[in-house]
C-alpha cells in the first residue's frame, strides 16, 4: 500500500500529519495511462496557513502559472498510442503544447510533446524510456531524469507497470 501523508502545523502549532490518502491504486486519465496530482500549489511563494488540500480538480497538463504540481503517474506496458489519440489526449488535459500535423509526422514517437515547465521525474518501480528529439534513455527505479521545457514522451516496452513521482513547475518557455 503507498499512502500520501501532508505533514503540517495543528491548530496549537504543533507539527503533525493533518491528513492520510491511500495512493495505491490511481486514477486513469486514459486506456494505460494513471495519474494523480499529490500536491498542487498556485504560487511561489507558497502560502502555509491554508488548511485545505489543494486537489481534486479536474487534472490538468502543466501547472498553474507560479505554481508547481506534484504527481505520480503509472504507465501501463504496451500501450501505443497514434497521432489522433495523442491530440484528443493533450486536448481534453488542456496541454499549452499540442503537437501540430508537421510535429506528429516528423517525430519518433507520437507521445513526444513540449511543457513550458521544469520536471523533477524519479522512477520509483519499474522502467520506463524517456524519449527525446536525440537520445533516450531507459529509466529504471531509482534514476531521475530533469526536463527543462523540452520535446519529451514517454515509452514503457516491459511486462509490468512503471511508477514515477514528478515535480512540475511553471517556467518561461525555452
Amino acid at each position: 500500500m503507498s499512502i500520501k501523508y501532508v505533514m503540517g502545523n495543528d491548530a496549537a502549532g504543533k507539527a503533525d500529519i493533518l491528513s492520510e490518502q491511500d495512493i495505491t491504486t490511481v486514477p486513469e486519465i486514459v486506456p494505460g495511462l494513471f495519474a494523480m496530482d499529490l500536491w498542487v500549489n498556485t504560487e511561489t511563494p507558497v502560502d502555509l496557513s491554508r488548511s485545505v488540500d489543494p486537489t481534486g480538480s479536474p487534472f490538468r497538463h502543466e501547472p498553474p502559472d507560479g505554481g508547481a504540481i506534484m504527481r505520480v503517474i503509472d504507465f501501463m506496458p504496451g500501450q501505443r498510442r497514434t497521432a489522433e489519440q495523442m491530440r484528443s489526449l493533450h486536448e481534453g488535459i488542456g496541454s499549452v503544447h499540442i503537437p501540430s500535423d508537421e510535429e506528429f509526422k516528423l517525430s519518433k514517437d507520437p507521445s513526444i510533446h513540449k511543457t513550458d515547465t521544469l520536471n523533477y521525474f524519479c522512477i520509483i518501480s519499474g522502467e520506463v524510456w524517456a524519449l527525446s528529439e536525440g537520445r533516450d534513455v531507459l529509466l529504471k527505479a531509482g534514476d531521475v531524469i530533469i526536463q527543462k521545457g523540452c520535446m519529451h514522451g514517454w515509452r514503457n516496452d516491459s511486462d509490468k507497470p512503471a511508477r514515477l513521482i514528478g515535480v512540475l513547475v511553471d517556467s518561461h518557455p525555452a
